[in-house]
């Protein structure tokens, strides 16, 4: 059990760490029309949990 939380928390970091970089890559318009960072913070946060809670409870 241990072995998969970690592996969900790497996996999760990893993900943050990918998410953060592509985002800072987009245009500055990006964040103006398409989507707020409330949002993007938001989507982060929450999608990366989802994914370590799934990996980590197996």
């Amino acid at each position: 059990i241990t072995c998969w939380m970690t592996t969900g928390e790497r996996q999760a970091n990893r993900i943050r760490r990918l998410y953060l970089s592509n985002i800072l890559r987009q245009d500055i318009a990006f964040f103006d029309m398409e989507i707020k960072t409330g949002e993007v913070i938001g989507r982060m946060s929450g999608d990366t949990i989802l994914i370590q809670e799934a990996i980590g409870k197996k």
